[in-house]
């Protein structure tokens, strides 16, 4: 079944690149918000307005179950790699900024891939894999530009923890103005220059909005004048400019004649942060944690005219399918390294209601090896962590029919429990030693700044 997948897969991507021409591949977009609930999102009946990405998306194609690991670094190693991060050491923690490892060198990144297809490749936004020595940084990593940050920010001075992260080319770079709309700035100017009869564009823009610290100018925050909650409120105004900016990326799409041959894809790289008045609503819970509100997250894919409007696709999938599903869409051989991800074009272009992919696993790795994590068979959810004296404690859902995971079955499906822990322990015979340490969390004693800005940079 799943050789039939991969071929109907191959086809579609296939006939869609003959479609546009010899020397006409798609440009792709890709959009990626920080920390967006599912519930803070305009067309999911949020408090939040979103009119750019309602209308967007409902021009084009939403995912309902669309997948990701619960925090950000993980979610962005397997976006880059279009593998599951506990095989490259990167599914524990993020990279804060006095940590020193980043993405291992030793794999192709997504950027890499398409950079080799001929597309320019474009990064402006967070990065968030590696920011220590250059070799870690987007410029060595496939990208040809990057304009942005590499960890996490106050959005208005662009300063965290003591030191700037806010960069052009490894270059920091002291500038006024709200992140956001920088950001937004940079994609139009990119979009308005780039000559497209010499190279399609990959831009990736990984947003910092809606991430904390719900900071938002007045502009954005003047709609939720009625909301009493600070917190909400500024929360509220990153979801607006999130779809401001958005909304000004397909307006310079359109403009310089490009939105035709563009394929855009939007996701969050994890569930809202609860501890940031988020809103996951339904969906149980937030990021970091394995429940729903953690894992699935807001997406749709639009491209006008090759991608049917105005569906909604129930096919599981997850942020490791975008990698050869671009990679198709460019023409573009894969890696050496064995993908986890399956190309989504026969539900992006064929209206398939199944893409191939029936697991999932998130699997937390630290310094003990324990085999802590979470497995999606759909529709079986099982999360599994452990007490202190080491004794498995199990929680079994059906996501189908239990969304909001209210009703834990794991009593009454014991052969359900016993064969997805053991997939989990099969697939972590494969995890390298997880490169966070218990303690990481915390900068060394006598760390006073970030090791970001050096000397060599301003």
């Amino acid at each position: 079944m799943k050789t039939l997948f991969l071929l109907a897969a191959m086809a579609a991507s296939t006939n869609l690149l003959s479609a546009a021409g010899p020397d006409r591949k798609p440009n792709i977009v890709l959009i990626v918000a920080d920390d967006l609930g599912w519930g803070d999102i305009g067309y999911h009946g949020s408090q939040a307005k979103t009119p750019n990405i309602d209308r967007v998306s409902s021009e084009g194609l939403r995912f309902d179950r669309f997948y990701v690991q619960p925090i950000c670094t993980p979610t962005r190693a397997t976006l880059m790699t279009g593998r599951y991060p506990w095989r490259t050491g990167m599914a524990s923690g993020v990279i804060l900024n006095h940590l020193h490892y980043g993405l291992p060198l030793d794999e192709t990144t997504l950027a890499q891939t398409l950079k080799k297809a001929g597309y320019t490749t474009d990064i402006v936004g967070k990065w968030h894999l590696g920011h220590e020595t250059p070799a870690y940084l987007p410029t060595e990593r496939g990208f040809d530009y990057h304009y942005g940050l590499y960890t996490a920010i106050d959005h208005f001075t662009h300063m965290w923890q003591g030191g700037l992260d806010w960069h052009r080319n490894r270059k920091a770079v002291r500038e006024e103005g709200y992140a956001s709309d920088l950001i937004g700035d940079d994609c139009v100017r990119i979009i308005k220059e780039h000559d497209f009869s010499k190279s399609p564009l990959f831009l990736y823009n990984p947003m910092f909005a809606v991430h904390a610290f719900n900071q938002a100018p007045e502009k954005y925050t003047a709609a939720y004048a009625d909301e009493k909650n600070e917190e909400r409120r500024g929360l509220l105004g990153l979801c607006a400019a999130m779809d401001f900016q958005f909304g000004r990326i397909i307006d310079a799409l359109k403009e310089v004649g490009q939105l035709d041959n563009t394929f855009v894809f939007f996701f969050s790289d994890n569930g809202g942060n609860l501890h940031a008045a988020a809103n996951n609503g339904p969906l149980r819970d937030g990021k970091g944690t394995y429940y729903e509100g953690g894992l699935r997250v807001p997406a749709f894919a639009y491209w006008p005219g090759k991608i049917e409007s105005g569906k909604t696709t129930e096919a599981l999938a997850y942020a490791a399918d975008l990698y050869p599903t671009f990679a198709a869409l460019a023409g573009a051989p894969l890696p050496a390294k064995p993908l986890d991800g399956v190309d989504l074009a026969p539900v992006l272009f064929k209206n398939a209601t199944e893409s191939g992919r029936k697991e999932i696993l998130f699997l937390l790795e630290d310094s003990e090896r324990d085999r802590r994590g979470a497995m999606i068979e759909w529709p079986w959810k099982l999360i599994r962590t452990a007490k202190p004296e080491a004794l498995w404690t199990f929680e079994l859902f059906n996501i189908a029919t239990d969304p909001s995971e209210k009703n834990e079955v794991s009593k009454d499906n014991p052969e359900i429990v016993q064969r997805l822990s053991a997939r989990i322990d099969e697939m972590k015979k494969d995890a390298p030693p997880a490169f966070w340490k218990p303690g990481d969390n915390k900068p060394p004693k006598g760390w006073k700044s970030s090791p970001i800005v050096g000397p060599d940079q301003e």
